[in-house]
């Protein structure tokens, strides 16, 4: 009698869990749903296969094309928004938001905004890069004063930016949409001058 007492337990649970989690990514899919229609940009519902696929937010800014989706990222679930430069490449970063993340790596970058330099440590850029990093630190500043284990990466083909949880804010999307926009709009030659 008690092995059942269990099982049911355990099988309800389980189904609780399952039913939370599948409220959830309704949740956000219907918060990106809005979010492309207030923007005028695509949505992009998941695909029913792979199990689990984000649903997408599809759009450009001042000619740059960008996406929004959600990712799990050890466990946790992530929003990024990546954008690609239409021409040139894209500045060679890391950025992370200070006490979110483990590093004992020297800054490899300031860009002489005190309240960026507080908020973020850049450890990976090269002075060069600092211009784009410069125009996107207003939008940075803002996704960091909302969101927490803010994240910017980008490799000289594409630039991302996440943070943590599925996001519902409209202005915190147009921030990072903004951010990875002025990054990717900078039309950086394809190699640096020497």
């Amino acid at each position: 009698m008690l092995e059942l007492l269990v099982i049911g337990a355990t099988l309800t649970a389980a189904a609780w869990a399952a039913g939370a989690q599948a409220h959830r990514r309704s949740v956000a899919s219907r918060a990106l749903d809005r979010y492309a229609q207030s923007r005028g940009v695509v949505f992009v519902p998941p695909p029913s296969s792979p199990r689990g696929a984000s649903p997408r937010v599809v759009g450009a800014k001042d000619d740059v094309p960008y996406v929004v989706e959600l990712l799990r990222l050890g466990g946790e679930v992530r929003t990024r928004l990546t954008a690609t430069p239409p021409r040139g490449r894209a500045p060679v970063l890391s950025v992370l938001q200070r006490g979110m993340f483990a590093t004992a790596r020297p800054p490899a970058l300031r860009i002489d905004d005190e309240a960026f330099d507080r908020a973020y440590v850049v450890t990976a850029g090269a002075a060069h890069d600092a211009e784009g990093l410069c125009l996107a630190a207003r939008a940075l500043l803002f996704l960091g004063d909302r969101c927490r284990g803010v994240w910017l990466a980008a490799d000289g083909a594409k630039i991302a930016v996440s943070w943590l949880g599925a996001e519902t804010d409209p202005l915190v999307l147009d921030a990072a949409r903004d951010a990875v926009v002025a990054l990717a709009a900078l039309h950086l030659p394809a190699a640096p001058y020497r």
